[in-house]
């Protein structure tokens, strides 16, 4: 007969299965509770990030208003002191303008990569056999 204590392979395979399934069931909790975890770190630090651009970008712009109201004190006229200040800015934004409607250009937007590939391919596939 055999020992009530002693377990068939089918009961051991059953318990294995069993034990692995809690032990993925396990890993996935905890995978979600970090997962819960880092998405709350990273939301705060957008909101951060967030929060302190919109504050450099405001000091920018009362710099840039200082910048109008003391040069205009200076040279007896708000719209020579806006122009000064102004003048690069509007011809950082045009240089910027010029460069980025060149690199929107059909020609480069066109998928260089990809036509030296099949170039490449097709030159492969029609050379002789030696």
């Amino acid at each position: 007969m055999r020992d009530p204590a002693a377990k068939g392979l089918g009961a051991l395979l059953g318990d294995s299965v069993r034990h692995a399934a809690d032990l993925v069931g396990g890993e996935f909790e905890l995978l979600r509770r970090e997962t819960d975890g880092n998405i709350r770190a990273i939301l705060g630090l957008v909101a951060a990030f967030g929060t302190a651009s919109l504050l450099v970008l405001a000091a920018l712009m009362l710099f840039v208003v200082f910048l109008v109201k003391g040069l205009g004190a200076l040279l007896g006229s708000e719209v020579a002191g806006a122009l000064v200040v102004g003048g690069p800015f509007a011809l950082a934004a045009l240089v910027l303008l010029v460069l980025g409607m060149r690199r929107m250009s059909r020609e480069n937007l066109a998928p260089r990569r990809f036509e030296r590939q099949v170039a490449r391919d097709a030159r492969m596939a029609t050379r002789p056999r030696d």
